[in-house]
């Protein structure tokens, strides 16, 4: 019978899931997984968030509102609109990649360059989206603001 290691040395170099004689070894379809169910779970979260917010925002009086929009404008929040926009970018264009993958290549050796060159245009596309995102400002920050 396998018995791992105990020492701190393998517990750091084999954290991730091990099968016996060995750790186990990630691949880009595994990849692939991991990344699409974290973006998508990601996503599910912003919408709920997104709506809570701008429901209780809206619930309040009009100098509430305009408070949490300029918030929204503040560079912490412009980083989490790009990290937004990667994850929309991933899940969709990866969710494409299944559905050719799934019912119309017939040869599932090609997942695998399919995934890089798919990550290349969502490389490509994050970084051309993120520059409008970066850039636009349509009211003043809360910082800007003079405190209010």
């Amino acid at each position: 019978m396998y018995q791992p290691e105990r020492n701190t040395q393998s517990f750091l170099s084999q954290w991730i899931p091990y099968q016996a004689g060995g750790g186990y070894r990630y691949f880009t379809g595994s990849l692939a997984f991991v990344l699409h169910r974290v973006s998508g779970i990601a996503l599910i979260v912003y919408l709920i968030l997104h709506i809570i917010s701008i429901t209780k925002a809206g619930q309040m009086d009009p100098t509430h509102y305009d408070v949490v929009m300029r918030r929204f404008q503040e560079p912490d929040f412009k980083v989490g609109e790009i990290a937004l926009w990667a994850a929309v970018l991933f899940h969709g264009i990866n969710g494409l990649r299944i559905l050719l993958v799934d019912f119309v290549l017939e040869r599932s050796h090609v997942s695998k360059h399919l995934f890089w060159c798919f990550g290349a245009l969502i490389a490509v596309l994050l970084i051309v989206g993120a520059i409008p995102l970066v850039l636009h400002s349509n009211v003043q920050p809360v910082v800007f603001a003079g405190g209010n």
